[in-house]
């Protein structure tokens, strides 16, 4: 596991995976493309702090993308993509309820929020979703989640505000869920801040 700050020197990690410079070069760059990594001239390459400036701005980003998802998704979603998005929602609300596997509450917490994406018909708005980036937040935000002490049925409310068919009920259950989301994720940050 890398931690904020930590260097990454080329040589060194391409003879510990075992591959030469070029691809783990390359793989560094695409990193520090998508923001996870940081480049300096005679510093080298390390891994980006995210401080709470950066994480409210990566909410907001987030919010105006999952709100616009949804909103098209609660005016064309089908019966069989309700459904589909009724059983994700049921299995991640329990896998977090339960403090379920880390790994698993990521992936379905991912897969939850591509599939709104999907079913809203904009290719474009999948797409940002989809960045490594964002991904990636999605899923620190179910892993932290999963450490509350109160059950949540968030994903299931989600669900049922995007069944009703209402834009508007949808935006403004997907804005709150964003937003318990960054709360949470800016305490965890504080918390770890204070841990270093």
């Amino acid at each position: 596991r890398l931690r904020p700050g930590q260097r990454l020197p080329l040589r060194p990690l391409a003879q510990e995976l075992g591959m030469s410079m070029a691809p783990v070069g390359e793989a560094l760059r695409e990193l520090a493309q998508e923001g996870l990594l940081e480049t300096e001239p005679g510093w080298g390459t390390r891994v980006r702090k995210f401080d709470s400036d950066a994480l409210r701005n990566q909410h907001i980003l987030r919010t105006a993308l999952e709100c616009e998802a949804i909103r098209h998704c609660a005016e064309r979603a089908t019966d069989a993509q309700l459904e589909e998005l009724a059983t994700i929602a049921g299995k991640l609300d329990k896998l977090i309820d339960s403090r379920g596997p880390w790994k698993q509450v990521s992936e379905l917490d991912s897969r939850f929020h591509l599939r709104i994406a999907q079913f809203s018909g904009a290719g474009l708005l999948v797409e940002m979703l989809r960045s490594n980036q964002l991904v990636r937040m999605l899923a620190r935000g179910g892993a932290i989640a999963r450490n509350l002490k109160r059950p949540l049925r968030q994903h299931t409310e989600l669900v049922e505000a995007i069944r009703s068919g209402n834009p508007d009920l949808a935006e403004e259950a997907m804005r709150e869920h964003c937003r318990r989301s960054m709360d949470l994720q800016l305490a965890h940050l504080t918390a770890s801040e204070v841990d270093e």
